[in-house]
């Protein structure tokens, strides 16, 4: 395994890249750059190390570094420049974005041709764009979303964290609550525009929600690379708690540890909010993984050297774009709204 630390804009960074994982070392190195770029711990224009350079700092072979480097270039997340280095790009630098840039130009481009020759002055069909965008934000206002998962702890994190635009309005659910048949909870659903879950509950959701006209949709979600990459340098010998508000979401963690071949001696799950009960369980330990919202609990009980890891489950970001998209599409705006084109 190599640990280095490795300067980034005068901040210290750790690169973790172990060779008993059985995730290929380049890959592990091409995801922890892309959480470091993701955090804006390396921000839009930042300068890379040479592959030469880090190669060196991480004591792996530069073919590692440079098939990183590849991949990501082909990504669109960093591009090179002749003679200058390696740099981080603008999100609307990436060849991807460039891509759909042009799409949408040429659709503009035909929706202008085919408004000149149906007699409408390039002036209209400015009036006409204007006032059709803004009939959208104003729909997109109006939207009412509910998010269900099986456990309080993602709920609240991603009823928080997910960002779908100002003024969609999103709601709560706890899948259990939703399958003790509660006429409050199905009835709330019915004056929703969407319904979101996770892949994993996206059939039980569906089959509970029988042949409501309601649209169901389904987001990927994958483990913060940051909590992997700290959990990764914890002995395998050790004993390291996890402490949840649920079990549900506890045995969501140990299986994405385990999908990463990360594995402990011990690993008890902790979901006691009593403060003499925590203690005792975190007795002794030095590393400790929490889930969102009681890491604060955990530093009142544990000694100040303890390491203490949030995991975080974050949706994945073709998930997050599949569902904007999705949201455009629910709502037509009425006739009545476009007759005063």
């Amino acid at each position: 395994m190599a640990d280095k630390e490795n300067d980034g804009g005068g901040v210290k960074l750790t690169f973790v890249i172990s060779q008993k994982n059985g995730i290929p070392m380049y890959v592990q190195l091409k995801n922890q750059i892309k959480d470091l770029i993701r955090r804006n711990v390396w921000p839009e224009g930042h300068r890379l190390p040479t592959e030469r350079e880090l190669a060196s700092q991480l004591n792996v072979s530069r073919n590692t570094v440079s098939a990183a480097y590849k991949e990501l270039e082909a990504e669109g997340v960093i591009y090179r420049k002749q003679g200058s280095g390696t740099f981080v790009c603008a999100i609307s630098d990436t060849p991807v974005a460039i891509s759909y840039k042009k799409r949408v130009l040429k659709l503009i481009d035909l929706a202008i041709g085919e408004a000149l020759q149906l007699g409408f002055s390039i002036d209209d069909f400015v009036a006409i764009v204007t006032l059709r965008v803004r009939q959208r934000k104003e729909m997109l206002n109006r939207l009412q979303v509910a998010f269900i998962e099986c456990n309080r702890e993602q709920l609240d994190y991603f009823t928080r964290e997910l960002e779908l635009g100002s003024g969609v309005t999103i709601h709560p659910l706890l899948l259990q609550n939703l399958c003790s048949g509660s006429s409050e909870d199905h009835e709330q659903l019915q004056q929703m525009d969407v319904v979101v879950t996770t892949f994993y509950h996206l059939e039980e959701v569906k089959a509970k929600l029988g042949s409501s006209p309601v649209k169901v949709l389904g987001i990927a979600l994958e483990p913060s690379i940051n909590s992997i990459v700290r959990i990764a340098r914890i002995g395998s010998d050790s004993r390291v708690p996890v402490v949840c508000l649920s079990s549900s979401f506890a045995n969501s963690i140990i299986a994405a540890l385990e999908k990463a071949n990360l594995s402990f001696s011990d690993m008890p799950i902790v979901t006691t909010r009593d403060p003499k009960e925590l203690t005792k369980a975190l007795t002794g330990v030095s590393s400790v993984i929490v889930s969102p919202g009681r890491r604060k609990e955990v530093e009142q009980v544990v000694a100040p050297d303890t390491e203490i890891i949030e995991f975080i489950f974050h949706p994945d970001a073709g998930s997050i774009t599949m569902l904007k998209a999705a949201l455009l599409g629910i709502k037509g705006v009425p006739a009545t709204e476009a007759a005063g084109v």
